[in-house]
């Protein structure tokens, strides 16, 4: 392969890799902000109604395993397309719901298909990379956005359109970027890779069982904070700023957005780090800042709240390049994928459990206390296992370029 066609071919699957982030992130919490608007259309409580997404939701990690087997033994571009296609029939499906029924057929399908992206689309991003930690940075950017504007559209179809165009209007352009991906796959012009595009040190097999270990406890916490956070932001922002504003459902998707948007680009932060210093290190710092903010959000109001939830959305991004890059350091090329799949089933799979817990605790209790103290207690237990990572830092050595596979023909 010349250079020309390795540059083309490594830009084409950044692209889709960076949109397939975006939507896996965006998809997945539409229903957080529509939920709120729900009740009045299926005559539901609020928690009821949000664990509807459940099941989705834990499939999102779950699933995520097989999928990023298939990427492997079969074709990682074969699979992004499948995720295109399959979260953009769900959200459609989603938007055509005439009941409970509906919603939770929809949304599990999202979450299904969904599962593909973070095992096979992050493997995927890593072989293509020249410098793989920035490259997570700006894939973790993209991620993020989606759910930054998830909410900010759902607002506006809520207030100006209707609720389903919520889910049928992405849904629809997802169903377009399958395709082209698909016709691109077809013309030859993307291929799976055979091996980094970076050159990179044999992978440290030895240790990987001892970081695996320990990436199971962080990635469980990870998952469980993160998914409440995303999940509940919606409800905790209405509730802790409705009493000094009378907000509609577009101002509500706003203040999540901007949360959302600007913590995003703590990735790049995240992922500039990780190209200099130990994950260790990052997981340490970031986990142990999360601690006492998570302790007391649901206990403030106004400014305070969102500057809160900002912060804590800024420490919870700023490793994930770092836990990327342990994952690809540690695992075989050929069975990346998979480890990636396993990290995921962990991280997704628990949120899913999450959201069920937070519909639960809200319908009970009125409010979020208890959820939020047990996330400060995930973020202790998290940089306690954090402690027991490799001090040293994955280095790159001399190796050759990569190596592709043909086109669907």
């Amino acid at each position: 392969m010349n250079q020309s066609s390795e540059q083309s071919q490594a830009l084409t699957a950044m692209i889709f890799s960076n949109i397939g982030h975006s939507f896996s992130h965006m998809f997945t919490v539409l229903y957080a902000t529509a939920v709120l608007y729900l009740p009045q259309v299926f005559h539901l409580p609020y928690g009821e109604l949000l664990a509807l997404s459940s099941l989705g939701l834990v499939l999102f990690g779950v699933a995520a395993l097989p999928a990023g087997w298939l990427g492997d033994v079969w074709s990682q571009i074969g699979m992004m397309v499948i995720f295109f296609l399959g979260i953009g029939a769900g959200a459609i499906f989603v938007g055509m719901a005439e009941g409970p029924e509906g919603l939770f057929i929809g949304l599990t399908l999202i979450g299904l298909f969904a599962s593909i992206y973070h095992p096979v689309g992050i493997a995927w991003i890593v072989a293509w990379a020249s410098k793989q930690g920035l490259s997570l940075g700006i894939n973790g950017l993209f991620g993020n956005l989606g759910s930054a504007l998830a909410p900010i559209f759902v607002g506006l179809m809520i207030d100006f359109v209707t609720w389903r165009a919520a889910f049928i209007v992405p849904g629809v352009l997802s169903l377009v970027v399958g395709l082209a991906l698909l016709g691109l796959w077809r013309a030859g012009r993307i291929g799976d890779i055979a091996r980094d595009r970076a050159p990179t040190a044999d992978p440290d097999t030895s240790a990987f069982w001892r970081v695996f270990m320990i990436l199971t406890i962080t990635m469980a916490c990870n998952g469980f904070v993160y998914a409440g956070l995303t999940n509940t932001m919606p409800k905790v922002l209405e509730t802790g700023l409705s009493a000094s504003l009378d907000m509609s459902y577009t101002q509500i998707g706003i203040y999540v957005g901007l949360v959302s948007g600007l913590a995003s680009f703590s990735s790049i932060l995240g992922g500039w780090m990780a190209d200099r210093y130990s994950a260790r290190s990052i997981y340490i710092v970031f986990w142990l800042l999360q601690v006492p903010l998570l302790f007391i959000i649901v206990s403030l109001s106004g400014a305070s709240l969102l500057l809160a939830l900002l912060m804590v959305m800024c420490f919870l991004l700023s490793f994930a390049a770092a836990e990327n890059m342990l994952v690809a350091y540690y695992t075989p090329f050929r069975w990346r994928a998979v480890a990636y799949g396993a990290k995921f089933v962990l991280a997704l799979g628990v949120g899913g459990l999450t959201v069920h817990l937070a519909g639960s605790l809200f319908d009970r209790d009125g409010d979020f206390a208890l959820l939020f103290m047990l996330f400060g207690s995930a973020a202790i237990l998290a940089t306690a296992a954090a402690f027991l990572l490799p001090r040293s830092r994955p280095r790159i050595a001399a190796g050759v370029g990569p190596a592709v596979t043909p086109g669907a023909g």
